[in-house]
């Protein structure tokens, strides 16, 4: 935001006060602001404020906490809080996050007077999943009495799949003259341990169709798409599917697929 003298009375001084506000910058920054003006010579320019924000609770690492492994991995992450006040005798005073059921966590005193540890568990019994979240730190600062931390809790499954979206790329569809040629490519399944089946490959447009094929060996699978192009109808025409891959693995029974084709 900015404030600054409107009329300034020829061969005077006019100030312009700009300002950033503090919760919608993090680490360093440089913002601009375009002056315009009634100057024959010089309509407009730039003016820039840089700096570095310093935030009142120091979390290191910075940035966002991930927790990532398959099911049953112990998965752990530690964080050092220390505060940036100089008036202030730091103390964490609890934690609470919007994602207890995914993850568990503790705090205690760290090495030095004014330092603590934050510990974060991902719970190894959740599914195969994708999902982010807030861990909230307490303290006795007035000017920050609540931390946000970032938190990224994903469970992998033991299935591998290549590629995770499918592109037919462009395609020629079907027009007045003539109809389009069908186009078919594949996604592979692959397990690390164990064997593996595809129960049934679902697809939400019908422009699409899908078959499984083992692969010899028992643990891998290639699915293979076909694409029926339509009639075009417009000159940006894009047919796109959810392909949903069902599995006799019991932590992964269904894989997600994105399948898409554009027109020429």
């Amino acid at each position: 935001m900015a404030k600054f003298d409107k009329v300034i009375p020829p061969g005077q001084e006019g100030k312009i006060d700009m300002a950033v506000e503090g919760e919608r910058v993090h680490g360093s920054f440089h913002k601009t602001a375009v002056v315009k003006t009634n100057d024959p010579v010089k309509r407009q320019f730039t003016i820039g404020i840089a700096g570095n924000e310093t935030p009142y609770v120091k979390l290191a690492p910075e940035g966002t906490v991930f927790l990532q492994g398959r099911f049953g991995d112990a998965v752990h992450r530690q964080i050092v809080l220390s505060s940036n006040e100089k008036d202030l005798d730091f103390e964490v005073t609890g934690l609470s996050s919007n994602i207890d059921d995914k993850i568990t966590y503790a705090y205690a005193p760290g090495g030095k007077p004014g330092e603590y540890t934050v510990d974060v568990y991902k719970n190894p019994k959740l599914p195969t999943l994708t999902t982010y979240g807030s861990l909230f730190v307490h303290t006795n600062s007035k000017r920050s009495p609540k931390t946000d931390i970032q938190v990224s809790v994903m469970t992998k499954g033991s299935i591998s799949v290549s590629p995770m979206t499918l592109n037919f790329g462009p395609v020629r569809f079907g027009d007045r003259a003539s109809e389009g040629s069908p186009v078919t490519k594949s996604v592979v399944l692959s397990k690390t341990t164990g064997g593996l089946a595809v129960t049934r490959v679902d697809l939400n447009n019908a422009n699409f169709s899908a078959i499984p094929e083992p692969v010899p060996g028992g643990n891998q699978y290639r699915v293979m798409v076909t694409f029926r192009p339509p009639l075009k109808r417009q000159s940006r025409h894009v047919e796109s599917a959810e392909m949903i891959i069902h599995t006799n693995d019991t932590l992964e029974p269904a894989i997600r697929v994105q399948v898409v084709a554009r027109a020429m």
